[in-house]
């Protein structure tokens, strides 16, 4: 099913929480268009297999680090340590 979405082109989303709810995560997804929460509810009609699995733990994570946004060389904020407070 896997390959079948990814080649069918735009499913990424599926995928992305198939494996979310496959690994116990609870997660909310907002839509108020009806087709797409239909759409949405379809992830309970198959499952990944264990080497689809596999295929997703490969992919390099990037983690989102918001405050590099306010560093600039023009900005309040020259480097990440100007920025942090010095508590975690």
């Amino acid at each position: 099913m896997f390959h079948f979405l990814l080649l069918t082109g735009g499913f990424e989303l599926k995928i992305s929480l198939k494996w979310a709810y496959e690994q116990g995560v609870s997660f909310v997804k907002k839509s108020f268009d009806k087709t797409r929460m239909e759409e949405n509810f379809n992830i309970f009609d198959w499952k990944l297999s264990s080497e689809e699995l596999q295929m997703i733990t490969q992919i390099p994570q990037q983690k989102r680090w918001p405050a590099l946004n306010f560093i600039a060389d023009n900005g309040p904020y020259k480097c990440i340590m100007e920025l942090w407070d010095g508590e975690i």
